[in-house]
């Protein structure tokens, strides 16, 4: 049961609306709270969606894929480092869920890409549900943030 091309427009279309309702909520919460990392975290992943659902900077549609993840995480990285962004269970678990979703990826373009293998099989399936599921705890991790040094 993997999602076919035609239903993918849909998922991306709701994944990009679910990081935008995440941002506007992480916004609209912030607004008189000192701390606005989530509304940064947030933005970061709104961006990269959207970026990614429009500019390709590979001709391959999983290398850009996970060249996207891989340069999201990247950036979070530099944002946590210059104190930009706080550690928050959010801004852990989404670095992880990139990185799930990259690995998943690569191994979706060696298959089709390097074994040439265009017969569905069970890992179709894995990575159509494990890369959708990781993209909405993603987004209700934003809208569930918790801060691990307070509870701002």
């Amino acid at each position: 049961m993997y999602v076919t091309e035609p239903l993918m427009v849909y998922v991306k279309a709701f994944t990009q609306w679910g990081f935008l309702m995440a941002f506007l909520y992480c916004l609209t919460s912030a607004i008189n709270k000192e701390n606005k990392s989530p509304v940064y975290l947030s933005t970061l992943m709104l961006c990269s969606y959207v970026f990614s659902g429009y500019i390709d900077l590979l001709e391959s549609l999983y290398l850009n894929s996970a060249l996207y993840d891989f340069i999201t995480i990247l950036a979070l990285l530099i944002l946590e480092y210059f104190k930009v962004l706080h550690r928050s269970i959010a801004f852990h678990f989404i670095i992880f869920a990139l990185i799930i979703n990259a690995v998943l990826t690569l191994i979706l373009h060696y298959d089709l890409y390097v074994l040439y293998n265009y017969e569905p099989w069970w890992y179709w399936s894995v990575y159509s549900i494990g890369v959708n599921m990781f993209d909405v705890l993603m987004i209700l991790s934003l809208v569930f943030n918790k801060n691990l040094k307070n509870n701002g």
